[in-house]
Protein backbone atom coordinates (compact mmCIF):
# COMPACT_ATOMS: atom_id res chain seq x y z
CA UNK A 1 0.00 0.00 0.00
CA UNK A 2 2.57 2.61 1.09
CA UNK A 3 4.35 1.30 -2.57
CA UNK A 4 1.81 2.07 -4.47
CA UNK A 5 1.60 5.53 -2.59
CA UNK A 6 4.39 6.58 -3.10
CA UNK A 7 4.53 5.69 -6.82
CA UNK A 8 1.15 7.71 -7.23
CA UNK A 9 2.95 10.73 -5.93
CA UNK A 10 5.80 10.44 -7.72
CA UNK A 11 3.99 10.11 -11.04
CA UNK A 12 1.97 13.15 -10.34
CA UNK A 13 4.69 15.14 -9.03
CA UNK A 14 6.53 14.05 -12.53
CA UNK A 15 3.54 14.28 -14.75
CA UNK A 16 2.83 17.98 -15.17
CA UNK A 17 -0.99 17.75 -14.74
CA UNK A 18 -3.55 19.64 -13.16
CA UNK A 19 -3.99 16.82 -10.32
CA UNK A 20 -0.20 16.69 -9.96
CA UNK A 21 0.29 20.17 -9.49
CA UNK A 22 -2.33 20.52 -7.14
CA UNK A 23 -0.69 17.26 -4.99
CA UNK A 24 2.83 19.61 -4.96
CA UNK A 25 0.97 22.59 -3.66
CA UNK A 26 -0.99 20.56 -0.84
CA UNK A 27 2.27 19.12 -0.07
CA UNK A 28 4.52 22.23 0.13
CA UNK A 29 1.87 24.06 1.73
CA UNK A 30 1.38 21.28 4.36
CA UNK A 31 5.18 21.04 5.06
CA UNK A 32 5.32 25.03 5.24
CA UNK A 33 2.32 24.25 8.05
CA UNK A 34 4.48 21.68 9.63
CA UNK A 35 7.87 23.90 10.07
CA UNK A 36 5.64 27.01 11.22
CA UNK A 37 3.95 24.88 13.82
CA UNK A 38 7.29 23.38 14.89
CA UNK A 39 8.99 26.62 15.33
CA UNK A 40 5.32 28.67 16.87
CA UNK A 41 5.86 24.93 19.74
CA UNK A 42 9.33 25.86 20.33
CA UNK A 43 8.71 29.44 20.77
CA UNK A 44 5.47 29.11 22.90
CA UNK A 45 7.90 26.56 25.29
CA UNK A 46 10.71 29.25 25.33
CA UNK A 47 8.10 32.01 26.43
CA UNK A 48 6.56 29.61 28.58
CA UNK A 49 10.03 28.89 30.65
CA UNK A 50 10.75 32.83 30.31
CA UNK A 51 7.60 33.82 31.97
CA UNK A 52 8.28 30.80 34.77
CA UNK A 53 11.84 32.30 35.50
CA UNK A 54 10.33 35.65 35.48
CA UNK A 55 7.42 34.51 38.12
CA UNK A 56 10.50 33.09 40.43
CA UNK A 57 12.38 35.73 40.19
CA UNK A 58 9.29 37.76 41.27
CA UNK A 59 8.80 36.12 44.11
CA UNK A 60 11.89 36.72 45.32
CA UNK A 61 11.95 40.26 44.44
CA UNK A 62 8.95 40.22 46.53
CA UNK A 63 8.76 37.89 49.43
CA UNK A 64 11.99 36.85 49.76
CA UNK A 65 13.80 33.08 48.79
CA UNK A 66 10.86 31.45 49.93
CA UNK A 67 8.66 28.95 48.52
CA UNK A 68 5.16 29.65 47.84
CA UNK A 69 3.35 26.92 50.74
CA UNK A 70 1.12 24.65 49.45
CA UNK A 71 -1.20 25.10 52.24
CA UNK A 72 -0.52 28.53 54.09
CA UNK A 73 0.91 27.93 57.35
CA UNK A 74 2.41 31.26 57.34
CA UNK A 75 4.85 32.75 59.74
CA UNK A 76 6.11 36.16 60.38
CA UNK A 77 6.87 36.47 56.35
CA UNK A 78 2.94 35.68 55.78
CA UNK A 79 -0.56 37.54 56.87
CA UNK A 80 -0.35 40.09 60.10
CA UNK A 81 3.27 39.83 60.43
CA UNK A 82 5.23 37.66 63.03
CA UNK A 83 5.60 40.90 65.66
CA UNK A 84 9.04 42.07 66.65
CA UNK A 85 11.12 39.42 67.61
CA UNK A 86 9.07 36.37 65.42
CA UNK A 87 10.97 33.86 64.48
CA UNK A 88 7.77 32.38 62.31
CA UNK A 89 8.56 29.93 59.43
CA UNK A 90 9.59 31.29 55.78
CA UNK A 91 6.84 30.07 54.23
CA UNK A 92 3.82 32.24 52.20
CA UNK A 93 0.42 31.67 52.65
CA UNK A 94 0.07 31.63 48.96
CA UNK A 95 -1.09 28.04 47.01
CA UNK A 96 1.26 27.29 44.41
CA UNK A 97 -1.23 25.48 41.32
CA UNK A 98 -4.05 26.96 41.62
CA UNK A 99 -6.43 29.69 39.44
CA UNK A 100 -8.05 31.74 42.26
CA UNK A 101 -10.67 34.07 41.56
CA UNK A 102 -10.26 37.95 40.51
CA UNK A 103 -12.36 40.77 40.34
CA UNK A 104 -12.74 41.69 36.71
CA UNK A 105 -11.27 45.39 38.12
CA UNK A 106 -9.19 46.57 40.28
CA UNK A 107 -9.62 50.30 41.21
CA UNK A 108 -8.09 52.51 43.45
CA UNK A 109 -8.43 55.91 45.27
CA UNK A 110 -5.97 56.42 47.69
CA UNK A 111 -2.28 56.34 46.99
CA UNK A 112 0.51 55.85 49.91
CA UNK A 113 4.07 56.70 49.08
CA UNK A 114 6.02 55.30 51.99
CA UNK A 115 10.19 55.16 52.30
CA UNK A 116 11.02 52.13 54.23
CA UNK A 117 14.80 51.62 55.80
CA UNK A 118 15.44 47.98 57.07
CA UNK A 119 18.84 46.68 58.59
CA UNK A 120 19.87 43.52 59.72
CA UNK A 121 22.15 42.92 62.96
CA UNK A 122 25.57 43.46 60.49
CA UNK A 123 24.20 46.83 59.62
CA UNK A 124 23.81 45.64 56.09
CA UNK A 125 20.12 46.49 54.20
CA UNK A 126 18.82 49.24 52.03
CA UNK A 127 16.41 51.78 51.19
CA UNK A 128 13.05 51.14 49.05
CA UNK A 129 9.93 53.21 48.02
CA UNK A 130 6.73 51.41 48.55
CA UNK A 131 3.42 52.43 46.96
CA UNK A 132 0.26 50.86 48.56
CA UNK A 133 -3.23 51.45 46.83
CA UNK A 134 -6.18 51.22 48.75
CA UNK A 135 -9.92 51.44 47.79
CA UNK A 136 -11.91 52.61 51.11
CA UNK A 137 -14.41 50.67 50.08
CA UNK A 138 -13.34 47.39 48.94
CA UNK A 139 -11.01 44.68 50.73
CA UNK A 140 -8.46 44.60 48.37
CA UNK A 141 -4.90 46.37 48.44
CA UNK A 142 -2.45 47.22 45.81
CA UNK A 143 1.36 47.39 45.93
CA UNK A 144 4.26 48.78 43.90
CA UNK A 145 8.16 47.86 45.50
CA UNK A 146 10.48 50.49 43.96
CA UNK A 147 14.42 51.09 44.78
CA UNK A 148 15.16 54.42 46.72
CA UNK A 149 15.96 56.03 43.45
CA UNK A 150 12.66 55.32 42.34
CA UNK A 151 13.60 52.34 39.67
CA UNK A 152 11.30 49.40 40.09
CA UNK A 153 13.51 46.56 40.38
CA UNK A 154 13.86 44.02 37.66
CA UNK A 155 11.17 41.32 37.85
CA UNK A 156 9.14 43.35 40.16
CA UNK A 157 5.19 43.04 39.53
CA UNK A 158 2.66 44.94 40.61
CA UNK A 159 1.01 43.13 43.55
CA UNK A 160 -2.56 42.62 44.75
CA UNK A 161 -3.92 41.76 47.97
CA UNK A 162 -7.38 40.61 47.38
CA UNK A 163 -9.58 39.39 50.30
CA UNK A 164 -12.70 39.45 49.08
CA UNK A 165 -11.68 36.76 46.81
CA UNK A 166 -9.01 35.42 48.84
CA UNK A 167 -6.24 36.15 46.02
CA UNK A 168 -3.02 36.96 45.18
CA UNK A 169 -2.80 38.85 41.93
CA UNK A 170 0.68 39.14 40.96
CA UNK A 171 0.77 41.58 37.24
CA UNK A 172 3.41 41.44 35.61
CA UNK A 173 4.37 43.87 32.75
CA UNK A 174 7.25 44.48 29.84
CA UNK A 175 7.23 42.89 26.69
CA UNK A 176 4.22 40.74 27.39
CA UNK A 177 1.74 41.65 30.89
CA UNK A 178 -0.30 38.83 32.12
CA UNK A 179 -0.70 38.08 35.87
CA UNK A 180 -1.03 34.90 37.64
CA UNK A 181 -3.26 34.33 40.69
CA UNK A 182 -2.94 32.50 43.90
CA UNK A 183 -5.31 31.31 46.51
CA UNK A 184 -4.53 33.75 49.35
CA UNK A 185 -5.52 31.61 52.75
CA UNK A 186 -4.45 34.10 54.82
CA UNK A 187 -6.88 36.77 53.63
CA UNK A 188 -10.46 36.06 55.80
CA UNK A 189 -8.90 37.80 58.93
CA UNK A 190 -8.60 40.99 56.39
CA UNK A 191 -12.42 40.64 55.15
CA UNK A 192 -13.77 42.55 58.13
CA UNK A 193 -14.95 46.12 57.55
CA UNK A 194 -14.02 47.28 61.13
CA UNK A 195 -12.51 45.87 64.28
CA UNK A 196 -14.97 43.98 66.69
CA UNK A 197 -14.16 45.18 69.91
CA UNK A 198 -15.25 48.99 70.63
CA UNK A 199 -12.86 51.36 71.99
CA UNK A 200 -12.84 55.75 72.58
CA UNK A 201 -9.03 55.95 71.17
CA UNK A 202 -9.92 60.08 71.98
CA UNK A 203 -9.29 59.04 75.61
CA UNK A 204 -7.62 55.39 75.73
CA UNK A 205 -3.61 55.79 76.97
CA UNK A 206 -2.92 51.77 77.16
CA UNK A 207 -4.55 49.18 74.61
CA UNK A 208 -3.42 45.55 75.15
CA UNK A 209 0.66 45.99 75.27
CA UNK A 210 0.64 49.30 74.07
CA UNK A 211 0.89 52.51 75.74
CA UNK A 212 -0.02 56.15 73.92
CA UNK A 213 2.98 58.11 73.70
CA UNK A 214 1.82 61.04 72.05
CA UNK A 215 -0.01 62.59 68.58
CA UNK A 216 1.85 64.23 65.74
CA UNK A 217 0.90 65.47 61.70
CA UNK A 218 2.37 62.90 59.37
CA UNK A 219 2.03 64.03 55.37
CA UNK A 220 -0.41 66.16 56.15
CA UNK A 221 -2.74 63.91 58.42
CA UNK A 222 -3.26 63.44 62.27
CA UNK A 223 -1.25 60.51 63.74
CA UNK A 224 -1.62 59.17 67.26
CA UNK A 225 1.44 57.47 68.36
CA UNK A 226 1.75 53.86 70.64
CA UNK A 227 4.57 51.77 71.71
CA UNK A 228 4.94 48.09 72.70
CA UNK A 229 7.85 46.24 74.46
CA UNK A 230 8.66 42.80 74.80
CA UNK A 231 11.76 40.80 75.63
CA UNK A 232 12.13 39.63 71.55
CA UNK A 233 11.84 43.76 70.70
CA UNK A 234 10.00 46.94 70.62
CA UNK A 235 7.50 48.67 68.14
CA UNK A 236 6.19 52.23 67.87
CA UNK A 237 3.57 52.65 65.52
CA UNK A 238 1.90 56.39 64.13
CA UNK A 239 -1.68 55.63 63.25
CA UNK A 240 -4.52 57.98 61.82
CA UNK A 241 -7.99 57.57 62.04
CA UNK A 242 -8.93 60.17 59.57
CA UNK A 243 -11.89 58.55 57.70
CA UNK A 244 -10.99 60.04 54.02
CA UNK A 245 -7.78 57.00 54.70
CA UNK A 246 -10.79 54.72 55.04
CA UNK A 247 -9.74 52.15 58.31
CA UNK A 248 -6.03 50.73 56.98
CA UNK A 249 -7.47 47.34 58.08
CA UNK A 250 -5.63 46.22 55.08
CA UNK A 251 -1.84 47.94 55.67
CA UNK A 252 -0.97 44.87 57.93
CA UNK A 253 -1.47 42.69 54.38
CA UNK A 254 1.92 43.85 53.49
CA UNK A 255 3.65 42.36 55.86
CA UNK A 256 4.76 39.45 53.81
CA UNK A 257 6.79 42.32 51.54
CA UNK A 258 10.70 41.29 51.80
CA UNK A 259 11.34 44.36 52.78
CA UNK A 260 8.72 44.50 55.89
CA UNK A 261 9.37 40.66 57.18
CA UNK A 262 9.33 40.82 61.18
CA UNK A 263 8.93 44.33 61.55
CA UNK A 264 4.94 44.51 61.55
CA UNK A 265 3.65 43.83 64.83
CA UNK A 266 1.20 41.00 64.88
CA UNK A 267 -1.65 43.35 65.98
CA UNK A 268 -1.98 47.44 66.16
CA UNK A 269 -4.07 49.66 67.08
CA UNK A 270 -6.77 50.35 64.93
CA UNK A 271 -5.88 52.88 62.00
CA UNK A 272 -4.10 53.61 59.20
CA UNK A 273 -0.28 53.25 59.87
CA UNK A 274 1.62 56.69 58.70
CA UNK A 275 4.84 55.64 61.05
CA UNK A 276 6.31 52.70 62.15
CA UNK A 277 9.64 51.46 63.55
CA UNK A 278 11.01 48.13 65.20
CA UNK A 279 13.80 46.94 66.42
CA UNK A 280 14.44 43.06 67.45
CA UNK A 281 16.05 42.17 70.26
CA UNK A 282 18.54 40.61 67.56
CA UNK A 283 19.84 43.53 66.14
CA UNK A 284 17.40 44.09 62.86
CA UNK A 285 16.04 47.45 62.51
CA UNK A 286 13.20 48.37 60.18
CA UNK A 287 11.71 52.50 59.81
CA UNK A 288 8.44 53.02 57.29
CA UNK A 289 6.64 56.40 57.02
CA UNK A 290 4.58 57.81 55.04
CA UNK A 291 5.76 60.31 52.76
CA UNK A 292 2.74 61.20 50.91
CA UNK A 293 -1.04 60.95 50.52
CA UNK A 294 -3.27 60.97 47.62
CA UNK A 295 -6.77 60.96 48.58
CA UNK A 296 -8.32 61.90 45.22
CA UNK A 297 -6.53 58.73 43.09
CA UNK A 298 -8.16 57.37 39.70
CA UNK A 299 -6.06 54.58 39.29
CA UNK A 300 -7.00 51.35 37.56
CA UNK A 301 -6.01 47.66 36.93
CA UNK A 302 -8.10 45.62 34.21
CA UNK A 303 -7.58 42.12 34.37
CA UNK A 304 -7.56 42.07 30.62
CA UNK A 305 -4.73 43.76 30.23
CA UNK A 306 -3.01 41.56 32.37
CA UNK A 307 -4.31 38.33 31.07
CA UNK A 308 -4.30 35.06 33.81
CA UNK A 309 -1.53 32.73 33.27
CA UNK A 310 -3.40 29.61 34.04
CA UNK A 311 -0.85 27.26 36.18
CA UNK A 312 -0.70 23.44 35.11
CA UNK A 313 -1.99 24.11 31.73
CA UNK A 314 0.04 23.53 28.57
Amino acid sequence: MRTALVLAVTCAIAVPTADGQGILNRMKKKAAEAVEKKAEDKMNAKLDELSSKLVDNSFNAIFGEATPGAGGGSGSAGGAGGGAGSGGASRLPFSIGTNAKTEAVYTFNVVVATELDATDRSGKGGKAAITMHFNTNEAYTGTKIESADGKQPEGAPFIVLDAKNQAMVMMMSGDKKFSIAYDWKDAARYAQSAPAEQVNWDTVTTWRNYRKIGTKTIAGFTADGYRTESPDGNAEVWVSRDRRLGDGRLFSANSGLKQMKGSMPAEFPHGMVLEMSSERANGDKVTMRVTRVDTNARGSYSMTDYPKMELGKK
